[in-house]
């Protein structure tokens, strides 16, 4: 399935999955196929220990599925890991994806996390800028389903990781609510929020 948005085009893989993995990415799908092995069905969300994966908390994301009679699910993000906070220039934790991201980019993803929730597999995903001055450039994610106390994907979680043009994560920030990329200030920081 092909998705694109103002902001984001899909990269291909040659089989539409990775031939490998970055580390952090590997580790945080390793992680989760741990846990399904243990337990022989997807993992509850209660299994999810953070300390398993505290290396990679930054670029974590909790993302609670929020079901509505007559419309389609709805994303509540339930804890964003301070990289999600730099790359957007705000905390989004406790907000919706529908109210913090632009329509297009919303309508890009709702399939692919409907698929995540229907299928109860882990998705890859590696996209491109589509603007040549759009930092970070591209992103890869490995997202993958969690269940509620019954039977049913009530949340995902997810590893991202996020590509520098210039190699620093500074300058250019998206602003989700105006579908642009807009300088802001040069942030600094002892260390290295990637």
């Amino acid at each position: 399935m092909s998705t694109n948005s103002m902001l984001w085009a899909e990269v291909r893989t040659p089989a539409g999955d990775p031939e490998s993995l970055e580390s952090g990415l590997q580790s945080f799908l390793d992680y989760w196929l741990s846990l399904e092995r243990k337990h022989g069905r997807p993992p509850r969300k209660s299994e999810f220990d953070p300390l398993d994966v505290a290396r990679l908390w930054r670029g974590i994301a909790v993302i609670e599925v929020v079901r509505e009679e007559g419309r389609d699910h709805r994303f509540l993000y339930r804890f964003l890991g301070t990289s999600h906070d730099h790359i957007n220039g705000a905390s989004y934790s406790g907000r919706f994806v529908d109210e913090t991201l632009p329509a297009a980019e919303v309508a890009a993803i709702q399939p692919i996390y409907n698929g995540v929730i229907h299928g109860k597999r882990p998705h890859y995903w590696h996209r491109r800028g589509l603007a040549a001055t759009l930092e970070p450039a591209a992103y890869e994610r490995v997202l993958a389903p969690f269940l509620g106390t019954g039977d049913r994907v009530d949340f995902l979680i997810g590893y991202w990781r996020w590509h520098w043009r210039t190699g620093l994560p500074r300058g250019l920030h998206l602003v989700h609510d105006s579908s642009s990329a807009v300088n802001g200030p040069p942030k600094t920081s002892a260390s290295d929020p990637t």
